[in-house]
């Protein structure tokens, strides 16, 4: 690829990759806000039961975030250019259903266990019936942003998500204010979720997945669980350690991951721009390896420059974030932020994989998933050899996934005709 022509993609999709860093950045600061207000309106007791729920409601969002990339991967391998949408096509399309059985799904685990949640949670129905009220509306929002990212309006999709932030942390300091308490706070989560899936929905009308793909089709599916296997490979190292080491230790290495992983915001915001142009434009092979080298390139240097500040400062940021008792994650920091620069780079080239819908890749990770929780088996309470091995298996699949998006062939696999592709 030329210089020129290299300069000439990065002046074009500079400016809209920055406002969407930047509106990242405020949806960021805006879920911290929800955090801090939640924890000084609330007592210790009070708030441990609502992190419960909250915890619940997570789950749900590795799943909603699963199935926004796999609505976006289908509707930028179908969608035409914005002027050929039909506004009138059906709404129960595939993504609508799934969307509607995953989010079903969900509710009816939550109210099949809503006895054992009352009972080991010391929460009252209420709060178990808030917190199920919200699967839906979960899913069908990640779905209407799955479409917007699939037909390549990025920027909606960021604004949306961090608006319904912003509108989330406004809510729930009306409900500490009116005395409402942790009910009040769910309240605020139902009803953001439900005003974004009404709101987003209404947008992406006409840009639904046409009714010839079944609902979780085999390539919908595959997109599905490269998303869930990821965020589990991210996510559950803080569990294992929690099982497996002292409670001291786990809380510092809870609080240094917190820290670390925001690394992980660099390769998400690009991927939400790049996702739906890695799938409408296969056959560019020039294009997808910039992509790809760009996206690995800029996280590289921020995982780097996390590493040297947490090593310089990493007491003192310890301190000032977290106040007294975890001494012992500022002599994690280092570690952790050197084991983890190769899970961020792992991100940053999934994206790609994600796109064409690798098998490959997919096998890799739950091949992965099953090597770490070996090694957290074996080597637990030492957090330090659980830190290093952790690195060292990023390591090893960044490798084999940078190896699969080398492969010839797969920037060819399933091309659409020149007429359905999004030049966006």
């Amino acid at each position: 690829m030329s210089a020129r022509r290299i300069g000439g993609l990065v002046s074009q999709h500079g400016r809209a990759i920055l406002e969407i860093g930047l509106v990242s950045v405020l949806g960021i600061l805006a879920t911290a806000g929800f955090q801090i207000v939640s924890l000084r309106g609330l007592g210790a007791e009070q708030y441990g039961l609502l992190a419960s729920f909250l915890a619940l409601i997570n789950v749900a969002a590795i799943g909603s975030s699963a199935l926004r990339n796999s609505v976006a991967v289908t509707t930028a391998d179908v969608t035409r250019p914005p002027q050929a949408r039909n506004p009138r096509r059906g709404r129960l399309d595939s993504s609508m259903i799934e969307a509607l059985v995953l989010g079903g799904a969900c509710t009816c685990a939550i109210v099949f266990l809503s006895p054992w949640l009352a009972s080991s949670l010391a929460a009252n129905a209420p709060a178990v019936i808030f917190t199920a009220a919200a699967m839906v509306p979960y899913f069908l929002f990640s779905r209407a942003q799955g479409l917007l990212q699939g037909s390549g309006d990025s920027r909606s999709v960021v604004w949306w998500s961090t608006g319904a932030q912003l509108v989330q942390i406004a809510l729930a300091v009306a409900a500490l204010l009116l005395g409402f308490g942790p009910l009040g706070i769910l309240a605020a989560l139902v009803l953001t979720a439900a005003f974004g899936a009404f709101g987003a929905s209404i947008q992406a009308r006409g840009f639904g997945v046409p009714g010839v793909r079944r609902p979780f089709s085999f390539n919908s599916s595959v997109v599905l669980l490269i998303t869930i296997a990821f965020a589990w490979l991210t996510n559950i190292d803080v569990v294992l350690v929690r099982a497996g080491a002292p409670e001291d230790v786990a809380g510092a290495y809870a609080a240094a991951a917190v820290l670390v992983k925001t690394t992980l915001i660099i390769p998400a915001t690009l991927a939400l721009y790049l996702l739906p142009r890695f799938v409408s434009r296969r056959k560019d092979a020039a294009m997808t390896r910039l992509g790809v080298n760009v996206t690995l390139g800029i996280t590289l240097m921020a995982g780097l420059a996390m590493f040297f500040v947490v090593l310089l400062g990493g007491p003192l940021i310890v301190q000032l974030l977290f106040g007294p008792g975890y001494q012992a994650s500022g002599r994690i920091l280092p570690w952790f932020a050197l084991a983890w620069l190769p899970w961020a780079l792992v991100q940053g080239v999934l994206t790609r994989l994600t796109a064409a819908s690798s098998k490959v890749a997919l096998a890799v990770l739950v091949l992965a998933i099953v090597g770490q929780w070996i090694t957290a088996t074996i080597l637990l309470p030492n957090v330090f050899a659980m830190i290093l091995a952790n690195g060292c298996l990023g390591l090893v699949v960044f490798v084999c996934l940078f190896v699969i998006h080398l492969r010839p062939g797969l920037s060819g696999k399933g091309a659409l005709p020149a007429s359905h592709v999004i030049h966006a």
